[in-house]
């Protein structure tokens, strides 16, 4: 009898570099023993110096790959990641209702490691519009999160009123990430969500892994909750070996010489450690 194992479908762009994107997500997917699918949104060209130029494909491409992935495979999850304009989140959050896909985590990318802009205020609104009721689970950074919400979120106080104020957004669940906050060597990850009327809040502390490359590190731990997710781990349990994963694959990749600028994390550690034995 042959085995049949989770479909995990990726909206996102394409990073020629390798570290994030439709790239780091495929890569997680084969990590977590899932079947990676991909709708393209865009394709950049970029290195671990910086994106040196993004162009989109047309709603109609992005589309018919969607189609073409639920008419064969069939998707058990769905992350979602670099939309990139208004128009594209409108496109993709039809695609969703239209071939009724679930268990969708929405990573809102709005800004690259490097710095680049991914996506306005604009986006940022027909994100939060138009896919936020969609989602099984958001994962905005501070810095998204603050563009959502008009105000600056940086300490963890802060991160406990902002992940309360995006529930009211529209998603189910929130999943807000701590990895630029200032000072300290531990780092607070802030999933909230709704239960019985009440709002839970779950804190997910862990070590600060300094490391310049750390590329990808957002898209990756959308694309693990997602293969967990389609793999029937509750919400809880999927973020829990999300972070983890993401934690190790940081750790394996601090040792790596990856570019010049801000390399990938390294998503093959299970398979290929990379550090040496002590």
């Amino acid at each position: 009898m042959p085995q049949r194992i989770p479909h995990i479908l990726s909206i996102a762009g394409s990073d020629s570099g390798g570290g994030a994107g439709i790239q780091a997500d495929l890569k997680t997917f084969s990590a977590f023993g899932c079947y990676g699918m991909t709708a393209i949104t865009a394709v950049t060209s970029q290195n671990s110096l910086g994106v040196h130029w993004i162009e989109q494909l047309s709603a109609q491409s992005v589309d018919t790959q969607i189609h073409a992935v639920v008419a064969d495979f069939g998707v058990h999850a769905v992350k979602v990641g670099m939309l990139g304009s208004e128009a594209m989140v409108q496109c993709v959050a039809q695609a969703i209702k239209k071939y009724e896909l679930e268990q969708v985590v929405i990573d809102p990318v709005l800004v690259a490691t490097s710095g680049a802009t991914l996506g306005d205020k604009g986006t940022a609104t027909t994100i939060a519009k138009h896919l936020f009721p969609l989602a099984k689970l958001i994962t905005p950074n501070l810095y998204e999160a603050s563009v959502f919400l008009g105000k600056e979120v940086k300490t963890p106080n802060q991160m406990k009123e902002a992940a309360t104020e995006l529930l009211k957004m529209g998603p189910p669940a929130v999943l807000l990430k701590g990895g630029h906050l200032e000072g300290g060597d531990e780092l607070l990850d802030l999933l909230a969500y709704q239960e019985q009327g009440q709002i839970i809040l779950k804190e997910f502390h862990h070590l600060k892994i300094h490391t310049k490359n750390s590329h990808g590190t957002g898209c990756t731990l959308s694309s693990a909750i997602a293969c967990g997710l389609g793999s029937g781990l509750s919400l809880s349990d999927a973020v829990n070996v999300g972070i983890d994963f993401v934690q190790q694959a940081l750790v394996h990749g601090s040792q790596l010489n990856i570019g010049q600028g801000a390399g990938s994390l390294w998503h093959a550690y299970e398979q290929y450690s990379q550090i040496a034995e002590k």
